[in-house]
């Protein structure tokens, strides 16, 4: 079978014509919907000031949600942005019900707002799957999960996670891990934070931060050096007074197929994508029975979308942290269908829970090769008895 190599390509978006990667959103396309979670203090707020102010030409909707009295984080974003939303009674996830933010989303997403993305700040407190979960409730004609970004201390993660154990099971749910603080420590301890988080989610990809400034062209889907408006994407050096960090930049790989691919491998190949993968965009030709069928395909994570009848060049744009590209280069090698290969009818079945607006999808089949779990997540998270009391978390529920 032949190699992929050859068709690895940098800075081009595929189906993105020029490759500029405009993040606006296009008319009846489903709200991106950015979910921002992290321990208390990580430097969440700080990171979606970042990301307001570094993209002045897209429309971007916040909903912060404080627990407590004091809408504190709505206070620091007000200003900000297009449409603020502050979720009554505290933690999106552990008290306000779960239509209310499916009806905040379904207003949000009105094509007369023109909004481009919306962004959930969570609360510390926040149980980020049963988030996710809400989010995937929501009709995906309405809006589309874009991603969950952790933000963690690097000073304070290890005290973290001896106090709060099911931190371990928030890193994993994870698509993009950002270690805020990187000035507090070494480039050598940040290298040990990140294989400590790698243990937990092997594959996730992990992006050092100072102050909490994340490349916006990495949560909105464009390739390094195509920002929009004045946001920056690459890395480099970044000095704090006398102490230097070297912090990673994120690259993108366009791999293009050398044929067309088998369905249950290319799913297969999919939710194992390379390491230090954040997102993948483009459109791809699979096999079936009946012939091939090109679809978009728009992964986050583990998370899969795909769309029939996809156009622009065929191949698939790989974003991340950190990758080798010898490894994203392969990872859809495996799926290529082999000289003379014959599919049988039952070939592309496991597609249809990814199809957008397939009237057999199934929520329940969407998680099945989410690698963390076997089922979807139901029940109330669990929460703070005091949030001014870290000390009365109990270890055993807490983030």
């Amino acid at each position: 079978m032949a190699s992929l190599n050859d068709g690895l390509r940098h800075g081009h978006l595929a189906g993105g014509g020029d490759g500029t990667g405009d993040a606006h959103r296009a008319p009846g396309e489903p709200l991106p919907v950015l979910v921002l979670t992290g321990y208390l203090g990580a430097g969440k707020t700080t990171l979606l000031n970042h990301l307001l102010s570094g993209t002045p030409g897209l429309r971007i909707a916040a909903i912060v949600n404080d627990f407590g009295e004091i809408d504190v984080d709505a206070t620091a974003v007000a200003g900000r942005v297009d449409s603020m939303v502050s979720l009554a009674n505290g933690c999106v996830c552990c008290e306000v019900d779960a239509s209310e933010l499916g009806e905040t989303l379904t207003r949000l997403a009105d094509p007369e707002l023109g909004l481009d993305l919306a962004v959930i700040e969570a609360s510390g407190l926040a149980e980020p799957t049963v988030l996710s979960r809400m989010v995937h409730d929501v009709p995906r004609h309405v809006a589309r999960h874009a991603g969950m970004v952790q933000v963690v201390d690097a000073e304070g993660l290890d005290e973290a996670m001896t106090r709060h154990p099911r931190l371990a099971a928030h890193l994993a749910e994870a698509d993009l891990v950002v270690v805020n603080k990187c000035d507090l420590v070494t480039r050598e301890r940040f290298d040990e934070l990140r294989a400590s988080i790698r243990d937990h989610a092997p594959r996730v990809a992990v992006l050092p931060a100072v102050r909490a400034a994340v490349p916006a062209g990495l949560l909105l889907e464009m390739t390094p050096g195509n920002p929009p408006g004045s946001a920056t994407a690459g890395g480099g050096d970044h000095r704090h007074g006398e102490h230097a960090h070297l912090h990673d930049g994120y690259t993108a790989v366009t791999v293009t197929p050398a044929g067309h691919l088998h369905p249950r491998r290319f799913l297969a190949a999919v939710s194992a994508p390379p390491t230090g993968a954040y997102r993948a965009k483009g459109t791809l030709t699979l096999a079936t029975a009946d012939g091939p069928r090109r679809y978009e395909v728009a992964l986050v994570g583990r998370r899969l979308e795909l769309r029939a009848g996809g156009a622009g060049p065929e191949g698939l744009v790989v974003i991340g942290v950190e990758m080798d590209d010898d490894e994203v280069g392969r990872f859809l090698d495996g799926a290529v269908l082999a000289a003379g290969e014959t599919l049988d009818q039952t070939a592309e079945l496991g597609l249809h829970p990814y199809l957008v607006g397939d009237p057999d999808s199934s929520d329940v089949e969407e998680w099945i090769y989410d690698e963390q779990r076997t089922a979807p997540v139901t029940g109330a998270a669990a929460m703070l008895a005091d949030p001014e009391d870290p000390e009365a978390f109990d270890p055993a529920f807490t983030p």
